[in-house]
Formats: structure tokens, C-alpha cells, sequence
């Protein structure tokens, strides 16, 4: 994980990064699957906007949650007629911690 810049705006710090992820290896035509990133810091009370790098054509990401401390996940859905095989390996995020 890369983390790029922290910044704070009204009492919420805004955290940016980009991160890697091997997973999932493959998701079948019309299925879904879901990445798991590694944020440090992350918590389940924060905000996360996520950006693959690049999307296989068919593939539509869904949402992006952060489920536990420091890791998020991604839903993604194949929406080609095909499986899709290493599907994203790189993603940029923005992580709000709000103040509470």
C-alpha cells in the first residue's frame, strides 16, 4: 500500500492512497465477486471511496465497504458472457475518518 496524502476539512481527515489486490482470481459470467484491500487505519465507522486503476470490460464495481479494521471490500460484477480472470490488481482510495 502506497498512501499518498492525509488532509483534514471540517473536522474530517481525509486520507488517499492506493493500494494492490490479487483477488478475487476469477468471477464467473454474470456473478459476483469481491476483492478484499488491506487499508491500515481503515475502521467500520469510516467513509471509503474507491478507484480501480482499470476495469476488464464487462466488469462493473459495486461498492466498497470497509468490514472490519483495516479491510475493505469491494463488490464487483461480471456482467460479460464470459469468467473473467485476474480481475483488478490496483486500486486508489480515499479514506474519511470523521471526527466523533
Amino acid at each position: 500500500m502506497s498512501k499518498k496524502a492525509t488532509k483534514s476539512i471540517n473536522g474530517a481527515a481525509l486520507e488517499f492512497g492506493t493500494v494492490s489486490s490479487d483477488n478475487p482470481a476469477s468471477i464467473g459470467a454474470g456473478a459476483e465477486g469481491t476483492a478484499v484491500l488491506t487499508i491500515a487505519g481503515a475502521d467500520v465507522n469510516d467513509m471509503v471511496f474507491v478507484t480501480p486503476r482499470a476495469l476488464l470490460a464487462g466488469l462493473v464495481m459495486v461498492e466498497a465497504t470497509v468490514t472490519a479494521a483495516n479491510t475493505v471490500s469491494v463488490k464487483l460484477l461480471n456482467t460479460g458472457g464470459g469468467a473473467l480472470d485476474d480481475v483488478i490488481s490496483s486500486y486508489d482510495y480515499m479514506l474519511v475518518k470523521v471526527a466523533g
